[in-house]
């Protein structure tokens, strides 16, 4: 069964499946008010936007293959870490997009752009001080996560003339970067005051909910800033609104929060130290073929009898 919104289906994506599976049936829903009242027993295979409310009414499933890379509904349905069926996930597709987003932020902020779009709006020729800009150069970007999204945004800050320090759950024995410092992400408190920029990329699992709380906000620099485009649920959202409010860190650049969409109540919307994008960092114009190249060959090696790639840890979550 393949579950994607209509808008991101692919042209002939049931033949191309058809064509892969190798007689299996192939069941294309584009709405998941379409699977509720059907007969998911049969399911072997399911791909696409995860009902993870439905997969226990799948008594035959033995492997998804999920459009995304965060695999977020392993927490919210825990009692799927021990059904032996297998995940994988679309991680490596968006290091791009994603790369490019966080220092489109960065720039945004360093060069006051939402201020000046802003006065161009009330076409007003707004003057900019220099002691209101900043540069990335000499900086340090502490990055929260370091899979393949968080080496490519180190590659390119780097470029910038940043220093990068990476954390990860577990830090290597030596540094596989030579120009990063690699360390486990129980050195947190240890590097938080070095950081002007703190990226977080991390997924959401037991142990990453909720890993940022007043303590971490208080050891961060007045003058830094917050990147979180991994999972809104990894930081205590109201500390963070406090740590904004009374200037504690200089401003966030959230591409996602605890709530999506952000309720219209939130103090988040009108602060003037926050800039705010709409969950849309991981998206790409060619989205669906990455996914589709990515989903194909794992169906490939899924009927050889082949290592799948992108193997989530259900334990883990990711």
């Amino acid at each position: 069964m393949v579950t994607l919104p209509s808008d991101r289906v692919p042209e002939d994506i049931q033949g191309q499946f058809k064509r892969a599976g190798e007689g299996r049936e192939v069941r294309l829903r584009t709405d998941t008010a379409q699977i509720q009242g059907e007969d998911l027993r049969s399911v072997e295979i399911l791909m696409g936007f995860v009902p993870w409310h439905l997969l226990g009414q799948m008594p035959n499933l033995r492997w998804v293959q999920l459009w995304s890379a965060g695999a977020d509904g392993l927490q919210q349905y825990p009692e799927l870490q021990e059904r032996s069926f297998t995940i994988t996930s679309m991680s490596g597709i968006h290091v791009q997009q994603l790369a490019e987003h966080i220092f489109a932020l960065l720039l945004a902020w360093n060069r006051r752009l939402p201020a000046l779009f802003a006065a161009q709006k009330r076409h007003e020729w707004r003057y900019v001080g220099a002691q209101e800009l900043s540069v990335l150069r000499g900086k340090t970007l502490l990055i929260l996560g370091y899979g393949v999204i968080g080496k490519g945004a180190a590659q390119i800050a780097l470029a910038f003339g940043m220093r990068v320090i990476a954390l990860r759950r577990s830090a290597p024995s030596a540094s596989l970067d030579g120009a990063v410092r690699v360390a486990s992400i129980a050195e947190l408190p240890a590097v938080l005051p070095q950081a002007d920029v703190v990226l977080n990329i991390l997924p959401y699992t037991r142990e990453t909910k909720g890993l940022l709380g007043p303590v971490e906000l208080a050891l961060m620099k007045e003058t830094s800033l917050y990147v979180n485009v991994g999972r809104g649920c990894t930081i205590d959202e109201g500390a963070l609104i406090e740590a904004l409010r009374t200037k504690q860190i200089a401003g966030a650049l959230l591409d996602v929060t605890a709530q999506e969409p952000l309720s219209e109540d939130s103090p988040l919307w009108d602060m003037d130290n926050v800039i705010i994008t709409s969950h849309y960092a991981g998206l790409h114009p060619d989205y669906s073929p990455l996914a589709m190249e990515v989903a194909l060959d794992n169906l490939g090696r899924y009927i050889r009898g082949a290592p799948l790639r992108n193997l989530v840890n259900k334990h883990q979550g990711y």
